[in-house]
């Protein structure tokens, strides 16, 4: 039977990209609620911090799990959890709900991640191409985020856009609950490692530097992605418009380059010597945010743009590593431990850097500076990568699957 298709997993891309929206509402609204609210950068990003360190580290106990229940169960599971809080959060009557709405949606967004990665990794023999079309769904969520939440509160009230997205999240529950019944069927293939090639062991040494690395994008994504629509409202003034729309409208032009990124990344992760590839694109984020931090209007834009390309395409290099240095048995305990590091750690971001942002009188350039660094910091331990793992030689068939895969899609 022939390989899986990006068009069998179009319900659960479509999740990852839900889950995105859902997550970017936050961001996208931050304005608004600084001033609804009167509250800091530090609180709010706090309160956001708080509900990513459940989002991340509710990640760890679902790759337990995923040796007894089908992955595709837990997708579902947290594609109804999240249209639950976006409800909570829409219909909040204070800044406490407001905060517990969060707390629910990090919750919810848990399991997603390492469920939906391990189904996908399992079922296309770790195929960099299939985790990078996964990654590029995410990234129109990520891009749509900004300009449909700021438009939408621009137009009535911050709370319509959670409003709104819950219904979306509703209508896709419907696709993802009855076009994908084989997936449902257990969460263990038919498949012997051998049949794809994939490793029998994980090595433990790379798999260190990969998670390591993975923490540290973690940080960079999330302090980006919070800070972003209020950055490019403040420093960039090239749109006619409220700081609340100008911001969603310039963020998610930003993201359009990161949904190339992705593809690109899919592609770079089947190489040989792909480890230098990614501590090559490591370094040159680290080197864009830097320079981002004293540019201001069009060349702002340019160069968050630069990095938003640069740091995508990593995405699915990181995921693919995790595959590859992971035994297929504990593939969902790697993916566990990567997301739990990167969500957990990223988590701190969001305050951490509300907190430089309020230190340098609300300038929000500085929240560049920390994310340079941690950048910095993943693209050394990326050489290292590249070196630990120089003479090791792919498994044949362990990137793009092996002619006659099963096209069984239990998970």
């Amino acid at each position: 039977m022939s390989g899986v298709r990006s068009r069998t997993l179009a319900p659960v891309y479509l999740t990852h990209a839900m889950v995105h929206l859902a997550v970017g509402l936050f961001p996208a609204v931050l304005v608004v609620l600084h001033t609804q609210f009167d509250a800091s950068y530090a609180l709010l990003g706090g309160v956001f911090s708080a509900a990513m360190l459940v989002y991340g580290f509710g990640a760890l106990p679902v790759g337990l799990l995923l040796d007894r229940v089908s992955p595709l169960l837990l997708v579902r599971l947290s594609l109804g959890g999240i249209t639950l809080a976006l409800v909570a959060i829409a219909l909040s009557p204070d800044k406490i709900w407001f905060a517990a709405g969060l707390l629910l949606l990090g919750f919810a967004c848990a399991p997603y991640h390492t469920a939906a990665l391990t189904l996908v990794s399992r079922v296309s023999g770790n195929d960099p191409r299939l985790i990078g079309h996964h990654g590029m769904w995410g990234n129109i969520g990520l891009a749509g985020a900004p300009t449909f939440g700021a438009l939408l509160a621009w137009a009535v009230s911050w709370r319509l856009p959670f409003a709104c997205a819950a219904g979306l999240g509703a209508l896709l529950l419907v696709p993802l609950c009855t076009r994908l019944p084989a997936m449902a069927a257990g969460s263990r293939t038919t498949e012997r490692p051998a049949a794809t090639g994939e490793r029998d062991s994980t090595d433990r040494a790379a798999l260190a530097l990969v998670l390591a690395i993975t923490a540290c994008l973690g940080f960079v994504y999330r302090g980006f992605a919070t800070f972003l629509p209020a950055l490019t409202a403040q420093r960039a003034d090239l749109i006619p418009a409220s700081a609340l729309v100008a911001g969603g409208l310039l963020a998610s032009l930003v993201y359009v380059t990161g949904f190339f990124g992705q593809w690109w990344g899919g592609h770079l992760g089947g190489r040989r010597r792909a480890a230098w590839a990614y501590a090559g694109l490591l370094a040159t984020a680290a080197a864009l945010l830097a320079a981002a931090f004293f540019a201001t209007d069009v060349a702002l834009i340019v160069l968050l743009a630069a990095f938003s390309f640069t740091h995508f395409s990593s995405q699915p290099m990181d995921n693919t590593f995790t595959g590859r240095f992971t035994s297929r048995r504990r593939r969902g305990i790697g993916y566990g431990l990567s997301f739990a590091l990167s969500f957990g750690v990223g988590s701190l971001a969001a305050w951490l850097c509300g907190l430089a942002a309020d230190a340098a009188g609300g300038r929000l350039q500085y929240v560049l500076l920390p994310l340079s660094g941690a950048a910095l910091l993943a693209a050394a331990l990326a050489v290292g990568l590249a070196l630990l793992t120089r003479r090791q030689e792919d498994p044949p068939g362990a990137l793009h699957g092996a002619p006659g895969e099963s096209d069984d899609l239990s998970g």
